[in-house]
C-alpha cells in the first residue's frame, strides 16, 4: 500500500512530530527541576548568582513564619505581606490589604486571596541570598522559571500592622 501525502499535510505532520519531540524540554516539571535541583543546573536568569533555592518545607516554613516582607515586583510595584504561622496572611499592594492564606506545595510556597485574582493560587520557589534578601521565582504557563519579585527588607512579626482576617473592601484584578 502506498500513501501519497500532499505538501501541506507533510509539512503539518513534520511540525506536529517536531513539537512532540520537543515536549519534554518544554514541560513545567523540567523547568522547575532545572531551576531548583542544585546539581549544577542554572537558576533562572534573573535570580541573583548568590541566591540559593529553599526547597525543604521545614526551611520554607521557618523562613516565612511570623515574617513581614516588604517587597517589589520586577515591574517596580511595591508590596507588603505578613505571614502568620497558622497559614493566614495579609497582603498589601496599591493601598489595599487583602487577607488570604499561604501553604507549602511541592517545594514551593503558595498564596491565595478570596477577593484578589479570583482566589487563584500563586506558587513560588523561594531563593535566599547571603544578605537575607528573599527572591520569589514563578513558573510560567509556558514552563520557564522567572523572577517575579524580591524582598527589600524583612521584619519579624506584623511590622506593618496589616489588618488580619476581615475581607478587604478593595477588589483586586
Amino acid at each position: 500500500m502506498t500513501f501519497v501525502f500532499h505538501r501541506p499535510l507533510r509539512l503539518g505532520l513534520a511540525f506536529w512530530f517536531g513539537t512532540l519531540a520537543m515536549a519534554p524540554a518544554l514541560s513545567p516539571t523540567l523547568a522547575l527541576a532545572d531551576a531548583t535541583d542544585g546539581a549544577g543546573t542554572e537558576a533562572p536568569v534573573d535570580v541573583a548568582p548568590d541566591a540559593v533555592a529553599i526547597l525543604d518545607p521545614g526551611e520554607i516554613k521557618k523562613t516565612l513564619d511570623d515574617l513581614t516582607i516588604y517587597g517589589r515586583y520586577v515591574d517596580g510595584e511595591n508590596w507588603i505581606e505578613y505571614h502568620l504561622p497558622d497559614g493566614r496572611t495579609a497582603y498589601w499592594e496599591k493601598g489595599c490589604t487583602y487577607p488570604g492564606k499561604w501553604w507549602l506545595e511541592h517545594g514551593q510556597v503558595c498564596y491565595a486571596y478570596p477577593n484578589y485574582h479570583n482566589n487563584a493560587a500563586n506558587c513560588f520557589i523561594l531563593y535566599r541570598r547571603p544578605n537575607g534578601e528573599i527572591q520569589f521565582v514563578a513558573i510560567a504557563d509556558a514552563g520557564f522559571a522567572y523572577l517575579a519579585s524580591f524582598s527589600l527588607k524583612t521584619a519579624v512579626g506584623n511590622d506593618a500592622a496589616l489588618p488580619i482576617g476581615s475581607l478587604s473592601p478593595c477588589v483586586g484584578t
